[in-house]
């Protein structure tokens, strides 16, 4: 198995709300939203909710410089980068300039040049007549390079986004979000989130604020490749943009997007789209080439141009992604025939290796192998190698760089990711003393790449209910990840390698007798026999839900296997049985028929499947895991459910019937004697469970004595069973029954009325925690305090928890033998409840309490 450790986050706080399920509501924990307000507002996504760009410190000065070169029709030069971010800034920000009348020009350096403003571009930009300079994605580091083009009378407003490790430069402006005297309190914008910000506070001041969101596309792009953290104002900008792309203005964007998805304009694009396959699109040229055609496939409005633009730039990808791909290939066999997998840190270095690809093959070997990574570019001619650094969780290699400095021609980065160019001598004493300060400065238990679940889930989440509840959390990305799930104790069937060169896995997975089929593992070819020789696994995945020929998919995406935990082997099989039995209803699933079909739709059960059926004939089937679940509970519950449709989407193959499945709470009862009456309820509520003594009292006393009763009650007695049972038999003899009280339980709605008050003419009324001088007769009380009226026939609960039972959490549950909980099936509850004397000790939820 793979070097990892899994790591379950802990969410353990119990929230008060209906609109997400506890599995929802723990995710978003795991993010750190706990209050209402704050998971609305994080769903939500209001552009109303960005802050306020003139917060940013300089933000009015630059502004008001830019309206008054406009004013003075001079010329602004947009200085950009050659990555992603640096092209969608360069891009937001021209054709912004240009929609309001700003004469624009930019310059985005070639990768030859270096990261950041150089004095050769500065000098070019200035002989072209250029007197103003905005940077974009850079400049926050450039103080020599900002004090040149003061030298040269030019003026320089700053936009970026990187760290600010020294004083500022003397810029004319300098915008950026990490700047310590903001009022702007979000720290992690990307290059193109600042762009952004620039434009809608130009956008502001001109009172067309509406006309700034048409760019959050293009800023989306930027701000996904980027990888900063999907949140706050990174999140509202991603979220809007994503939506924006299926109707984007960007005639470039839209020709490229026809180019590489068929569904470009029905799809729904996620971060996976951006940056897995537009984004790398847009790299390559500047990986390869030159990044001015990103910036002129944005900008250009010229069809002829905008396709040839898009072909050329596909075809840069596709040669970059040979390029790469022969790259790791040869970087993966020299560190399994040298076993550099072995030392603490891996270093290869070649002289076919192309500087533009490196930085991405060594994350590939980080993914893999898990230890810090460089590859490097040896440049025979000049007598050095170029660097690209990736590290691993816990490890800051830049901080082990600065320890060796002498070593270097030139250096920088941060804790995990870095570049340096070396002399090509120092390529082995570099290696050496990495390798010895790894050894000598890091805890090896680093070295188990972290697996960060965020919940173990049971087979019946896998479902649409769930996919579409957790579809709200997107765009995911970094700072907000997709979510990670385990699943324990699985079996698999058609393992197999696939994919072109055969290094991806697929797999049906198995649990409870239901197969997920086509589970991938992407890249993991390696681990194919550490499977085969496990039949029993606990895999780590994520969820989506795709659609193939119009029907939806739920998909597993392996993340990690492990064996089974030998040491906690024990399962009573308690948490599943109570997630089960916690579902929250309604949930929404989707079957698929060729019939028209009427709302007369109900469930029938087999012993695997949940058919749907109209008027007695069967019209579709659920999904394996809805069935698996409405199964159970209708089998270990003794719960029934009721189908409402919720939309019928018509395909070219099927008509999509999305129902809410809800449980139903009906009763129905044709036996006439009362004693029979009270049999049929019982059963209906709780099997062949028995009353407990208090509930058996207040019964005897309402329908043996015929008394109005006030019943005196502590916590976890049943008080519902007897509200229904009541309720239950007088709704079967045709009579109204009126629940009165305040927080009544939302499932007694099903079983008559609820108000805060008394209303007159209901046969009878059960009342909660009303503590009165006067009822009306025909009543049933129930209170905690000592009873105001004395009239009445009061009955006072009296109970003694029995020596062998043990009070616990319900999460203490899960790892001892005998234990007691109203979520177990109501078969095992009868089992325990006949023989609880006979246990030494058993350990028991609080409701345990209702029983005795």
């Amino acid at each position: 198995m793979r070097n990892t450790r899994w790591i379950y986050r802990d969410n353990k706080k119990n929230y008060n709300t209906k609109k997400y399920s506890r599995d929802m509501l723990s995710i978003l924990e795991s993010r750190g939203l706990t209050t209402e307000e704050e998971i609305e507002k994080f769903i939500q996504c209001s552009l109303s909710d960005l802050r306020d760009p003139f917060l940013l410190k300089d933000m009015e000065k630059a502004v008001n410089f830019i309206l008054e070169k406009r004013d003075k029709k001079e010329t602004i030069w947009i200085y950009g980068d050659y990555d992603v971010d640096g092209i969608t800034s360069t891009s937001l920000l021209y054709l912004a300039f240009k929609e309001i009348g700003i004469n624009a020009e930019y310059y985005i350096p070639l990768r030859d040049e270096g990261y950041g403003l150089n004095k050769h571009a500065i000098k070019e930009i200035k002989d072209n007549g250029g007197n103003l300079i905005i940077t974009v994605d850079c400049g926050i580091s450039s103080l020599e390079e900002v004090n040149y083009a003061n030298e040269l009378k030019m003026d320089m407003i700053i936009t970026d986004h990187h760290e600010i490790n020294n004083e500022l430069p003397n810029a004319f402006c300098v915008i950026n979000c990490k700047r310590e005297d903001n009022l702007y309190d979000f720290r992690s914008l990307a290059g193109v989130g600042t762009a952004f910000m620039l434009v809608l506070a130009l956008f502001k001041k001109l009172n067309i604020e509406e006309s700034a969101y048409k760019y959050l596309d293009i800023a989306a792009i930027g701000t996904v490749a980027d990888i900063v953290p999907l949140v706050e104002d990174n999140r509202i900008i991603v979220k809007r943009g994503l939506e924006q792309l299926r109707k984007t203005k960007w005639n470039g964007l839209n020709t490229l997007l026809r180019k590489i998805f068929p569904d470009f304009r029905e799809r729904e694009y996620d971060t996976y789209d951006v940056g897995f396959i537009i984004a790398p699109i847009f790299n390559a040229a500047g990986r390869l080439e030159d990044a001015k055609m990103g910036v002129e496939l944005f900008t250009s409005s010229d069809n002829k141009i905008c396709d040839e633009l898009s072909y050329t730039l596909t075809e840069k990808n596709s040669e970059r992604k040979n390029i790469q791909s022969d790259i790791y290939d040869i970087v993966v066999d020299e560190i399994e025939e040298k076993k550099l997998f072995e030392k603490n840190i891996i270093v290869v270095a070649h002289e076919k290796f192309h500087h533009g690809v490196i930085g991405i093959v060594a994350s590939k070997i980080v993914d893999r192998y898990y230890k810090p990574t460089v590859i490097m570019e040896i440049k025979k001619n000049e007598g050095i190698a170029t660097a690209s650094c990736r590290s691993i969780e816990g490890f800051n290699i830049i901080e082990a760089i600065n320890s060796m400095k002498e070593l270097f021609v030139k250096y920088g980065g941060h804790a995990g990711a870095a570049g340096f160019s070396i002399p090509i001598e120092n390529i082995e004493i570099f290696a050496e003393r990495m390798d010895k300060f790894i050894e000598e400065n890091m805890n090896k238990s680093y070295f188990l790449k972290p697996v960060k679940i965020d919940k173990e889930i049971q087979l019946h989440k896998i479902s649409y209910d769930f996919l579409e509840e957790i579809s709200k959390l997107k765009p995911f990305g970094f700072g907000n990840q997709t979510p990670l799930f385990a699943m324990k104790n699985c079996t698999y069937s058609n393992l197999r390698k696939i994919g072109k060169d055969q290094s991806h896995l697929m797999m049906n997975v198995i649990k409870n007798g239901v197969e997920i089929k086509n589970c991938v593992w992407f890249g993991a070819e390696d681990m194919f026999n550490d499977i085969e020789k496990n039949p029993v696994l606990d895999i780590a995945f994520k969820l989506k839900m795709e659609t193939f020929k119009n029907r939806y998919q739920y998909k597993m995406y392996i993340e990690d296997v492990k064996k089974p935990d030998e040491e906690k082997n024990f399962d009573n099989g308690f948490l599943e049985e109570a997630e089960i039995y916690d579902t929250k209803f309604p949930i929404e699933t989707v079957f698929y028929t060729r019939r028209k079909i009427s709302e007369n739709l109900k469930l029938m059960y087999s012993e695997e499947m949940v058919f749907v059926t109209d008027r007695k004939i069967t019209v579709g089937e659920l999904d394996n895991s809805v069935s698996y679940l409405l199964t159970a509970l209708h089998e270990k519950y003794n719960k029934n459910f009721s189908v409402k449709i919720s939309k019928i989407v018509l395909t070219e193959e099927n008509y999509n019937v999305h129902i809410l499945i809800e449980q139903d709470f009906s009763f129905e009862c044709f036996k006439i004697k009362p004693n029979e009456i009270f049999s049929e309820i019982k059963n209906h509520l709780i099997g062949k469970l028995p009353y407990n003594s208090f509930q058996k009292e207040v019964l005897a006393e309402i329908f043996r004595n015929k008394n109005s009763v006030t019943a005196v009650y502590n916590e976890n007695r049943g008080i519902g069973i007897i509200s229904k049972t009541v309720s239950l038999y007088f709704k079967n003899m045709g009579k109204k029954v009126l629940f009165i009280g305040k927080n009544i339980p939302d499932e007694i709605k099903y079983y008559g009325d609820i108000s805060e008050k008394y209303i007159e003419n209901y046969d009878f009324y059960i009342f909660y925690n009303e503590n009165l001088l006067n009822y009306p007769k025909n009543s049933l009380v129930f209170i905690k305090d000592e009873p105001k009226n004395t009239e009445r026939k009061i009955v006072r609960d009296n109970y003694i928890i029995p020596e062998n039972i043990i009070i616990t959490n319900e999460e203490e549950l899960s790892d001892k033998e005998y234990i007691w909980s109203k979520k177990l099936p109501l078969r095992k509850r009868y089992e325990i409840l006949k023989n609880i004397k006979s246990f030494e000790k058993i350990y028991a939820a609080d409701d345990i309490k209702e029983i005795l």
